[in-house]
């Protein structure tokens, strides 16, 4: 049988306000097309780029919808596997018409990780500073301490500056307390250097039509 497809988007740039609805139905099922198929969840897509799962999906145009759940830091996407020419901003969504060209991939929108960036100075509500050489980009990474500190596990930090930041538990909730330490050791100080690997955050409902 037919399936139907209905959906709304509205988009407010600036004074700009544009708004769609559509409604339409996707071919009947017939033995060369079995089943209407789409696939949802969400991840972290990393630098490298990442293959949303399809299921069953194959190359017949659908719609993606997916949005960046960063607060700061850019998604990637794409369609041929090479070219992310759509870049999602932090906390936005976009639905994209999928055509047949191959499947969607999407990756942290970045430079690239961070190795040994060095730390100027930290505080006990969860705020960071790095010193300027390596470059420290802006996006949220997980970072672990590559020389000196005193937390063994990853953390999550939110970078709104290539110089400040904000970090947390993985749970990107609680604030971490860096400063003071863990046990008898002292916290992350100016001898301190950090390994940053970028991630994006994001959901997404993958449609066959």
């Amino acid at each position: 049988m037919a399936t139907n497809i209905t959906g709304s988007v509205s988009l407010v740039y600036g004074t700009h306000n544009h708004s769609e609805t559509f409604n339409t139905t996707a071919s009947t099922l017939t033995n060369a097309n079995e089943a209407h198929d789409y696939s949802a969840g969400g991840g972290r897509a990393v630098v490298g780029g990442a293959l949303l799962d399809p299921g069953t999906i194959d190359g017949a145009e659908g719609l993606l919808l997916i949005k960046n759940d960063n607060n700061f830091g850019a998604l990637g996407v794409s369609f041929d596997g090479t070219n992310y020419d759509i870049s999602i901003p932090a906390k936005v969504a976009n639905l994209i018409s999928v055509g047949p060209t191959g499947p969607a991939k999407v990756k942290a929108d970045v430079a690239g990780n961070v190795t040994n960036a060095d730390v100027v100075s930290v505080t006990t509500a969860g705020g960071i500073v790095f010193g300027g050489s390596p470059t420290v980009h802006v996006g949220t990474a997980i970072m672990t301490a590559s020389s000196g500190g005193d937390f063994a596990n990853d953390l999550l930090v939110e970078i709104d500056s290539p110089t400040t930041g904000t970090v947390f538990e993985l749970d990107g909730v609680t604030k971490k307390d860096l400063k003071t330490g863990e046990g008898t050791a002292n916290g992350y100080d100016a001898s301190t250097t950090v390994n940053l690997v970028y991630i994006t955050k994001f959901r997404y409902t993958l449609t066959e039509a």
